[in-house]
């Protein structure tokens, strides 16, 4: 895997975006807050779902280093 990703379920706004930007990555749970859908086939939508985050709830991480990617 070459991201790590944390969502800050205490910020997250349920706007959504992540998931319509990125359905094979995000999806909203029954309080309609993101969850990460593990194992996307092209791990770049986790980085573009994120980008879409208003709140800056999603976090990515390169897996390798720990390095922060996004915000």
């Amino acid at each position: 895997m070459k991201y790590r990703v944390e969502i800050d379920r205490s910020i997250c706004a349920g706007t959504s975006n992540c998931m319509e930007a990125s359905p094979d990555a995000f999806e909203v749970d029954d309080r309609g807050l993101c969850v990460l859908k593990p194992g996307a086939l092209d791990e770049e939508q986790y980085l573009n779902g994120a980008r879409l985050c208003p709140m800056d709830a999603i976090r990515i991480y390169d897996a390798r280093t720990g390095e922060r990617l996004y915000p």
